[in-house]
């Protein structure tokens, strides 16, 4: 089974970096048209977007999580190699057909109704999509930080040239159709409740006689498989929150040795996927920057997003946090 390689290599050039911006069209409008004219002016010259641009909490008709991704996708096309669009944890679930929620709100039925004929468009943006970004800076890029893994060079080979048709195949090969009838039944036996009413309620899945039917079985299958469970560590941990400071200091640490192999040394680590007060903290012992462009400022007018070289060698996280920038 071919491979994807999830690690992009950044050579050079002026480089702004966005976070988080879920699903707020307004802002990301308003980062999109500050890097546009930046670039005019000869000031930047490549975008990254580090994943969940989509899933904005509260009114629908706020939510332009839709119009957000397909604008992604046509600037894609324009500007090519420069804007990377790296994948988040909210991106994720939408690939392996599993619910996202967090307290009372359920992200993932909405945007899977939303999706209508763009589906395949976007779904293939999000499966393309990489996990990380090395620098000729040593300024290392990513969603959402470290994880224990990080210290087995063997996960990260996978993660790092990470294949989702692969993981599908594998979940579909255990679950052949003439077995799906009894195992819709099992799931609906264990949840109490009845298999189309889940797949309704959780991905928007309209009856049985939906081509997307099963996707909530084959979600729940594809959790199973040891390689999600790589994805999941590496996409949904809460860093410092899950591991305690001193020993997620030594995942990033790890993470960063990892990227380096073959290649210049990365000594910063730059994320969004956490709350961050005035928008920018530094964690780690100082290895990470964590950056908050939209939601997850705290207030949210802190909101930053960073500009640096990507070919001139930063040794120090502070020196990074000079390209911060603001669009409020």
């Amino acid at each position: 089974m071919p491979t994807t390689e999830r690690v992009i290599t950044l050579e050079q050039g002026l480089t702004m970096i966005v976070t988080d911006l879920h699903g707020d069209g307004e802002l990301y409008e308003r980062y999109r048209d500050r890097f546009l004219a930046l670039r005019a002016q000869g000031k930047a010259d490549t975008l990254i977007i580090t994943g969940d641009y989509i899933h904005r909490e509260g009114a629908e008709e706020c939510d332009a999580s839709l119009d957000i991704a397909l604008d992604l996708i046509a600037l894609k096309r324009e500007l090519g190699d420069d804007l990377i669009v790296l994948l988040g944890n909210h991106e994720l679930p939408h690939l392996y057909h599993f619910s996202l929620a967090k307290g009372n709100t359920l992200y993932t039925p909405r945007f899977e109704r939303a999706l209508g004929e763009h589906r395949n468009q976007v779904l293939g943006f999000f499966a393309h999509s990489p996990f990380y970004v090395r620098t000729a800076a040593g300024v290392a890029i990513c969603h959402a930080g470290s994880f224990p893994e990080a210290h087995n060079p063997a996960a990260l080979k996978k993660l790092f040239t990470f294949s989702h048709q692969a993981l599908m195949l594998e979940t579909l090969g255990q679950i052949p159709a003439e077995r799906r009838p009894a195992l819709r039944d099992e799931i609906a036996r264990q949840s109490g409740l009845r298999y189309p009413l889940l797949a309704k309620h959780y991905l928007a899945v309209s009856g049985p006689d939906d081509p997307r039917y099963d996707d909530y079985l084959i979600g729940v299958f594809a959790g199973q498989q040891p390689d999600f469970q790589l994805l999941w560590s590496a996409f949904f941990n809460a860093n410092e929150l899950d591991y305690g400071e001193e020993a997620y200091a030594t995942h990033v640490a790890a993470l960063l040795a990892g990227l380096s192999a073959g290649y210049v040394e990365q000594q910063i680590l730059v994320t969004g996927h956490k709350k961050s007060h005035r928008g920018c903290e530094l964690v780690a012992g100082g290895q990470q920057v964590r950056l908050a462009s939209g939601s997850h400022a705290r207030p949210y007018e802190s909101a930053k997003y960073v500009l640096f070289d990507a070919g001139a060698p930063i040794k120090d996280a502070r020196t990074l946090t000079i390209g911060l920038g603001s669009v409020f």
